[in-house]
C-alpha cells in the first residue's frame, strides 16, 4: 500500500500540489503520443525518407510502451515513487533528446522505443499513485484533474508542436519537449520522495491479472480502447470527407474533443461521483450511444462539433471510471495492475485501426464508429456480468 509520510502538514496545499506534478506527467506523456503524427510529411523530409517510415516510430512507441508496461510498472510498488517516476521522466527527457538529433528513420525509430520504455513506467505508476494517495471516496476526482493531461496535450502540445515545426523545425519540437521533461522530472522527485509502494516482492503480470475482477475490466479496457482508437484513427479523415475541410479545419474537431475531455477532468474534481459496477455501466452505455449516433451527428458541422465534445466528455467519465475500478482491485499491486492496463491500452492503438481500416475504406466513418458501439456494449456485458 502506498503511504505519505508528510500528510499531516497542510494535507490539502500538498495533495493538490502533486496532483499537478501527476498531470504533469500525464502531459509528456500525452504530448510525446500526438505530436509525431500531424509533423509527419516534414520530419520525413528532414530524414531524407518516407512518411510511412517515420510512421513507423510510432509503432515502435507503442510496442515499446506495452513490453515495459507489462515487465517494468511493478517498481512503482516497491520503491520510492518519486525516484521512479522523476527517473522514467528523466528517460522520456534522453528519449526526446535523441529524436531531435535523428539522422535516419531508424534512429528516430530506435528513440521513440526508448520513450516506450520510459512511458511505460511513467504513465501507470502516474495512475496508481493518484489512486493510491487518494482521500477514500475522492479517487475519481483527484484522477480526472490527472486525466486532463491528456487533454492538455490535444488542445496545446499539438497545436504547439505544429507552429514550432513551421517556424524553428520539427528537431526543436522534441528538445522542448525534453526541457519540459526534465522540468517534471525534478517536480516528481522533490514532491514524491516521501511516497512509497507497500510491497517488498514483485508482483507477476500474470499473478496481477488473478487478482479478483482484474482480468474483466482488462477485458472491458480492450474492446473499450480498440473502439476508441479505431474510431478516432479515421475520425480527421471521417470528418474532412463530410465536410470538404482542410486539415486545420479537422483540427477544430481534434481541439473540440480535447476540450471535452479536459472540461469533464475539472467537473469530475468537483462531483467526485462514487464509481459503482452501475456507474460504469451507465456511462459505458452512453459511450456505445455517442458512437452509434454519428451518422446523425455528422450531418452538419454544429452538431458534429457538440458531438465530438460530448464524445470527449463520456470518455474523461469512461477512462476515469475503469481506471478507479481497476487500482480498486489492486489491492497493493496498483503498479501491476496499472502496467497491465498500459499494455492492454497500447495493444488497442495497434487493434482498433487494423479492425477498423477495411470497414471505413468500405462503408465510412458513421460505420466504424457503429463497431466502435457494438464493442463498447460488448464491455457493458462483460462488466455487468463480472461484478
Amino acid at each position: 500500500m502506498m503511504t505519505d509520510q508528510n500528510a499531516e502538514i497542510n494535507p490539502n496545499a500538498i495533495a493538490q500540489v502533486k496532483v499537478l506534478a501527476l498531470l504533469g506527467a500525464v502531459l509528456l506523456v500525452g504530448s510525446n503520443s500526438f505530436v509525431l503524427s500531424p509533423i509527419l510529411s516534414e520530419v520525413a523530409a528532414g530524414l531524407s525518407t518516407q512518411t510511412y517510415h517515420v510512421a513507423w516510430a510510432i509503432s515502435a512507441f507503442g510496442a515499446a510502451t506495452a513490453l515495459s508496461a507489462l515487465t517494468l510498472a511493478g517498481m512503482i510498488d516497491r520503491m520510492s515513487v518519486g525516484r521512479v517516476l522523476g527517473g522514467a521522466a528523466l528517460l522520456l527527457a534522453v528519449a526526446q533528446v535523441s529524436s531531435g538529433l535523428s539522422q535516419h528513420w531508424i534512429w528516430l525509430c530506435l528513440s521513440q522505443a526508448l520513450a516506450g520504455v520510459a512511458v511505460g513506467v511513467l504513465l501507470p505508476g502516474s495512475y496508481a499513485t493518484v489512486t493510491a494517495t487518494a482521500p477514500k471516496g475522492r479517487e475519481a476526482a483527484r484522477l480526472g484533474v490527472v486525466l486532463t493531461g491528456w487533454a492538455l496535450s490535444l488542445v496545446v502540445a499539438v497545436p504547439a508542436a505544429a507552429f514550432i515545426t513551421e517556424h524553428l523545425g520539427w528537431r526543436m519540437v522534441y528538445f522542448l519537449m525534453a526541457g519540459l521533461s526534465v522540468l517534471v522530472a525534478g517536480i516528481l522527485v522533490i514532491l514524491l520522495s516521501d511516497v512509497r509502494g507497500g510491497m517488498t516482492t514483485r508482483t507477476s503480470p500474470l499473478r496481477a491479472s488473478q487478482l479478483p475482477g482484474v482480468w474483466q475490466l482488462l477485458a472491458v479496457m480492450l474492446v473499450y480502447m480498440s473502439a476508441f482508437y479505431g474510431s478516432f484513427a479515421f475520425f480527421g479523415d471521417g470528418v474532412r470527407t463530410a465536410f470538404g475541410l482542410t486539415a486545420q479545419g479537422s483540427g477544430m474537431f481534434v481541439m473540440a474533443y480535447g476540450l471535452g475531455f479536459g472540461i469533464m477532468g475539472f467537473v469530475l474534481g468537483v462531483v467526485s461521483p462514487k464509481i459503482t459496477r452501475g456507474y460504469l455501466c451507465l456511462v459505458l452505455i452512453a459511450i456505445a450511444a455517442s458512437y452509434a449516433s454519428w451518422g446523425l451527428t455528422l450531418q452538419s458541422q454544429i452538431t458534429a462539433l457538440a458531438g465530438t465534445a460530448i464524445w470527449g466528455m463520456l470518455n474523461q467519465l469512461g477512462l476515469n471510471a475503469m481506471v478507479v475500478s481497476l487500482n480498486r482491485q489492486a489491492a497493493e499491486a496498483r503498479g501491476a495492475v496499472m502496467g497491465l492496463n498500459s499494455a492492454v491500452t497500447y495493444s488497442a492503438v495497434f487493434a482498433g485501426p487494423m479492425i477498423m481500416g477495411p470497414i471505413y475504406a468500405g462503408f465510412g466513418f458513421a460505420a466504424v464508429a457503429g463497431l466502435g458501439s457494438v464493442l463498447v456494449m460488448c464491455g457493458v456485458i462483460v462488466s455487468w456480468r463480472s461484478a
